[in-house]
């Protein structure tokens, strides 16, 4: 029998008893990556199913007819591989005490339930983790109420959402009042595998750093804290002050009025283009104007010397035939030819030649009267030419105007309001830290006077107890501290102790700055390194673990495609730095579920859902 606790999970598959679909899981880091609506989170739905959820997967298309759903695991404690079975919609889960591939109709199996009193999963489980399911737990603060561990427990330090892994609450806690009293004695007992009340915890913490300081300081120790706490008093004064109750995200609007100005400045672009084209029309019709003017004088100087010609024909054609001024006689006679000119005689017939005339002043009002209604038409372009431009112009002003004196300024409004509201954001988170300082200070003031009287009998084993607590804390936070180091995460420093654990918050500090005010892309990395280290501190000393980590989206978080402050976002580098890290972790189960990234070529069970019917595996199903 191996004396490692846990469980290791091999292969998933869902069937409907003609043909199954699976993906392998193996022993170190496993990444299923690729677009979404390709099953992934399908998958980690339905891993949760099968430990016990009642929470139903939802539904796919490509499932529809997949009825049954099949978790091949080893347990680490046994050494030996069972596999669960669960019909959707079902409340009883199928044990099978062999490999999947093993499975026949007639193979035996026990059947558990998921909820009732009797016959639990959980139970199962538990057992096969090497894990007494008879653990008690405190849940009640006063009263000795109690309640045996169960699976889910387990699962909270080891499935979770897209969603969780950005949550600002505490990592040991879900956030609920009524629960919370049972999540920290679960958890420190988890740290301790001794059953013990973290309020105990939490009381000799605070007796032992009161005993120190007695020893150390003395009365000058109280005097150092009671300044401490007028400080802290007057600087909470003033933060609350200043402090604003609006909690509006200005998102939505932001992003609303700068498409509003990228729409309106391409309307700004075209309507500028479309004046320049009229503009351009307009100079090429002065200047066609210009040269039909000077045709149109040229028309009429021919014109009128056509008009003077003819004129003028007319005149002469009314003179009388005169005598020849040699020999007196008629002109018109033959005999008298040789009194003339030779070279100066021509034969003219004055009607064709005024006909001639006559055609060519038609034809040249013809073209005068064509080329008039050119130039006016030119000219009643031009005219509408003028009114367009006029109009987009107009229009083009308003634009510019509503550009430069509405949308820009509410631009910068909202981006001031966005900015205030990240002022005020850590204002309440200052607070917050401040009022948990404060209640330390007056605390320990309140106990200064009672130290020597908090002695019982119980007083060695209690201080035992805390002294495993705060060395498995430690040793929890240098783990932590190691992963972040080696993945360069932002102001972490070698040579530092860079995280430590916060008891009355329940969560950590990294280097000096409370997780929950990180952004949620650095919040999920650091979520992440918990769980991956909180497993290996459990292994490395042999703790109750369920021995895996299933973590959905801890590099692309939720809603990363919508408006994320630049401060929110994770470089890619330190993406890369996060794989590699884990990748080194041989011995440890961790499934990781991803968005389509670049993965380093490094030796991890690596499996891609590409959404291309072309190529690789389109999705699970």
């Amino acid at each position: 029998m191996d004396s490692k606790l846990g469980l290791r999970l091999n292969k998933f598959v869902v069937s409907n008893n003609k043909e199954t679909r699976e993906i392998e899981l193996k022993n170190g880091l496993n990444i299923i990556y690729g677009p979404t609506d390709t099953g992934k989170t399908y998958i980690y739905q339905c891993i949760k199913y099968l430990l016990g959820s009642n929470t139903l997967p939802k539904k796919i298309p490509e499932n529809s007819d997949f009825h049954d759903a099949y978790l091949e695991i080893k347990s680490l404690y046994y050494n030996s591989i069972f596999t669960l079975k669960r019909t959707f919609s079902k409340n009883k889960i199928s044990i099978y005490d062999c490999p999947f591939s093993e499975i026949e109709k007639d193979t035996e199996s026990i059947t558990v339930n998921t909820r009732g009193s009797k016959n639990l999963i959980s139970t199962k489980l538990l057992e096969f983790s090497g894990i007494n399911p008879d653990t008690k737990i405190k849940t009640h603060i006063r009263e000795n109420k109690y309640r045996n561990i169960a699976i889910r427990d387990l699962l909270y330090f080891s499935l979770v959402t897209e969603m969780g892994i950005i949550t600002d609450d505490s990592l040991i806690t879900t956030g609920q009042y009524t629960s919370k009293t049972v999540e920290l004695n679960l958890f420190y007992y988890l740290i301790s595998a001794q059953h013990t009340s973290y309020l105990t915890y939490l009381s000799d913490q605070k007796s032992s750093k009161k005993k120190k300081q007695v020893q150390n300081k003395v009365e000058a120790s109280n005097i150092l804290i009671t300044e401490l706490i007028d400080e802290t008093k007057r600087e909470l004064l003033t933060l609350e002050k200043i402090k604003s109750n609006n909690e509006v995200s200005y998102s939505e609007e932001l992003l609303f009025v700068t498409s509003e100005i990228e729409e309106q400045s391409s309307k700004l672009k075209s309507t500028f283009e479309n004046i320049e084209k009229l503009k351009t029309r307009k100079m090429m019709n002065r200047e066609l104007l210009k040269r039909f003017k000077l045709l149109t004088e040229q028309f009429n100087s021919d014109l009128q010397r056509l008009e003077f010609i003819l004129e003028g024909g007319e005149i002469i054609s009314k003179l009388a035939i005169e005598n020849c001024p040699t020999c007196g006689g008629k002109l018109v006679s033959d005999r008298h030819s040789r009194h003339r000119d030779p070279e100066s005689i021509q034969d003219i017939n004055s009607e064709v030649l005024f006909a001639s005339y006559n055609a060519e002043k038609k034809k040249i009002l013809l073209n005068l009267n064509d080329l008039t209604m050119t130039i006016n038409n030119l000219e009643n372009e031009n005219h509408i030419i003028n009114h367009d431009i006029s109009m987009l112009e107009k229009r083009y002003h308003d634009i510019k105007e509503r550009i430069d004196e509405e949308l820009k300024p509410t631009r910068t409004s909202l981006e001031n309001k966005i900015n205030r509201a990240v002022d005020e954001k850590l204002i309440k988170e200052k607070i917050g830290y401040l009022k948990q300082k404060l209640y330390r200070f007056q605390l320990e003031v309140s106990d200064s006077n009672q130290i020597e009287n908090n002695k019982s009998a119980n007083q060695s084993s209690s201080n035992n107890i805390k002294y495993l607590i705060d060395n498995h804390l430690d040793q929890l936070c240098k783990i932590m501290n190691s992963y972040l180091l080696d993945m360069s995460f932002p102001d972490v420093k070698h040579g530092n102790e860079n995280v430590e654990f916060d008891s009355t918050a329940n969560d950590f500090i990294i280097n000096g700055k409370a997780r929950s005010v990180y952004g949620k892309g650095y919040r999920a990395i650091i979520y992440s390194v918990f769980l991956v280290s909180f497993m290996k501190f459990c292994r490395d000393n042999n703790l109750p673990h369920i021995g895996f980590v299933v973590i959905d989206s801890p590099l692309t978080t939720y809603q990363e495609k919508e408006n994320e402050l630049p401060e929110e976002k994770v470089p890619e580098d330190l993406k890369e730095r996060f794989i590699n890290t884990l990748s080194n972790e041989k011995n440890l189960q961790i499934i990781i579920f991803e968005n389509k990234f670049q993965i380093p070529t490094i030796d991890i069970n690596c499996i891609e859902f590409t959404r291309d019917r072309n190529r690789g595996r389109y999705g699970f199903m």
